[in-house]
């Protein structure tokens, strides 16, 4: 619609052949989205809860950084809950995956402190954090806030933003969510339903209880033989 210098609205340009194209188009390319697969993760998940598993991780990780010629790009997020009386929670889970294969997951919730090896680990020259909105907003800072022994300032230098990094290589520019980088680059969607999410966190607490049979069983053996 357009208005003319006198102030009377004129007809649109815009002929109902156009309308009906564009709402053609717009229809395709939502059907095109609503059928584009789900990213899958397929590597191994690794849970510990508790602190001596955490540090034995976390050590490994910091010897892999120390003997590694080239940079040490790993993928790296935070958990915590969130309340609107109380504000952000405690940080719960800090997810690090060093190669497409293996993600460490670190149910820290209940530990007062995290291992040395951990905040030494994050702050190695030769590693590189990478997530969305990990260094602008919270994911790093948060971690320094909750637990002692980080240097929030060699975390963000370690850090790679990557919207950051996609509006400063691809062709389009906007205000990056993970959602719409794996939309962008992959053409797959992030499956956002709860009970994926529920169910994933269900698998890792059986095998949390299984290892954990597992270990009372040879603790009886052991104390039978």
């Amino acid at each position: 619609m357009e208005v003319s210098a006198t102030g009377m609205k004129l007809r649109s340009r815009v002929s109902a052949a156009e309308k009906e194209e564009q709402a053609k188009k717009l229809k395709l390319e939502k059907e095109a989205w609503e059928n584009r697969p789900f990213i899958q993760y397929k590597g191994i998940l690794k849970y510990h809860t508790e602190l001596i598993d955490c540090a034995i991780q976390c050590d490994n990780l910091l010897e892999r950084a120390k003997k590694t010629d080239d940079l040490m790009v790993v993928g790296f997020d935070m958990e915590w809950s969130f309340s609107f009386e109380t504000g952000p929670g405690k940080t719960a889970v800090i997810q690090i995956s060093p190669d497409l294969n293996t993600c460490y997951i670190l149910h820290v919730s209940k530990l007062r402190n995290l291992p040395k090896g951990l905040s030494e680990f994050l702050a190695h020259p030769k590693v590189r954090l990478t997530g969305n909105n990990i260094k602008k907003y919270f994911d790093v800072r948060k971690l320094a806030r909750d637990f002692t022994g980080f240097d929030v300032d060699r975390l963000i230098e370690n850090c790679i933003d990557l919207g950051v990094m996609a509006n400063s290589i691809l062709p389009v520019k906007q205000r990056w969510s993970l959602e719409k980088l794996v939309d962008y680059t992959l053409n797959m969607k992030i499956n956002k339903d709860k009970k994926a999410s529920l169910m994933i966190y269900l698998t890792l607490k059986e095998r949390e209880q299984q290892e954990m049979e597992k270990e009372q069983n040879q603790n009886v053996n052991n104390v039978i033989s």
